[in-house]
């Protein structure tokens, strides 16, 4: 089946009922489809998503790849498993969005008269369903950045704790190939935040490399993900990997009140770029955000609608585990 070609065409795609080795699978919502396995193994439900942002097309054809190999019987589901292609309308359109950032509208806050909305209701919809049958997920949501970065791959962990990364979580994400994580909170209105806030799943969003156009990466460039999801999936172990993602924790937020913001920074900056301590780094009408000691930038974005995340600051995370 050519599953990206159906997601192109309309919301009208579908899954097999049942797959090879009699896992069935049932539709939550379009492109939205829970599978359950005949015969469950020891390992955690998993929920995969991708495509929230239409323009991070690397994440949906690795997801695409996978639901291929599970409806053709070479991948095997022996967990309880989400599989999530969120913003449908933007994927076709090659945009981030339509009107507003999916990846912003799972704080609670409602819009009106947007495209977004509904979808955004529709996968909250799924979520709730699934982990309420499902306690204890993973949700592995899967990204690329709109900018270069010194890490090519990295991760945002949205935690209730504020305590260190542990080993486990280290060796997750070191398997799928993630070269840096970043600790916050479970405030922030994204669709991993969410998931943690609510269901105290273990989630994560994945940064895997730049936006491009569909196909327009290099065969194997996100392999490491692509195993050890399969992996998961298949309740297999999960690869091992020689190296440890490096871990920071979130200083600050930059967060845009006005039109007048201006971010110190040149276009092409990269995310993880550094400043010198005390450097201006945005301001706002009187406000101004000088960098402390050891502060880098992700995400820098002065885009944004008012209201939104510009930037964030983050520093090395010293009590993580080694």
């Amino acid at each position: 089946m050519d599953l990206l070609a159906e997601l192109l065409a309309s919301d009208d795609a579908q899954l097999p009922a049942r797959l090879p080795g009699g896992a069935t699978v049932e539709r939550l919502a379009p492109a939205v489809w829970q599978v359950t396995p005949a015969n469950a193994w020891p390992g955690r439900p998993l929920i995969v998503s991708a495509g929230i942002h239409g323009d991070e097309t690397a994440p949906v054809e690795v997801l695409c790849g996978i639901v291929s190999a599970l409806c053709a019987g070479a991948l095997a589901p022996r967990i309880p498993l989400l599989l999530v292609f969120g913003n449908l309308q933007a994927l076709r359109a090659a945009r981030r969005y339509i009107d507003d950032d999916l990846n912003r509208l799972f704080g609670g806050a409602t819009v009106s008269a947007s495209c977004e909305a509904p979808r955004a209701a529709a996968l909250i919809a799924a979520i709730d369903r699934f982990c309420a049958r499902n306690p204890a997920a993973v949700h592995l949501d899967l990204h690329s950045a709109i900018r270069d970065s010194r890490y090519a791959c990295f991760a945002i962990a949205p935690r209730e704790s504020e305590g260190p990364l542990g080993h486990e979580p280290r060796t997750l994400l070191a398997a799928c190939g993630i070269e840096a994580v970043l600790l916050t909170g479970v405030k922030a209105p994204t669709f991993s935040a969410r998931s943690a806030r609510v269901h105290g799943c273990e989630a994560y969003t994945f940064e895997l490399g730049r936006v491009r156009r569909l196909g327009g990466g290099v065969s194997g460039e996100f392999a490491a993900v692509d195993r050890a999801l399969r992996a998961l999936i298949a309740a297999d172990p999960l690869p091992p990997s020689e190296t440890a993602p490096h871990v920071f924790r979130v200083s600050r937020e930059l967060i845009k009140q006005s039109d007048a913001f201006q971010m110190m920074l040149p276009p092409d900056a990269a995310n993880f770029t550094g400043f010198a301590a005390g450097a201006l780094i945005a301001e706002d009408g009187s406000q101004q955000w000088h960098a402390e000691p050891g502060e880098l930038i992700v995400f820098p974005n002065p885009a944004v609608k008012p209201g939104l995340r510009a930037g964030l600051l983050i520093i090395a995370d010293a009590t993580s585990d080694t």
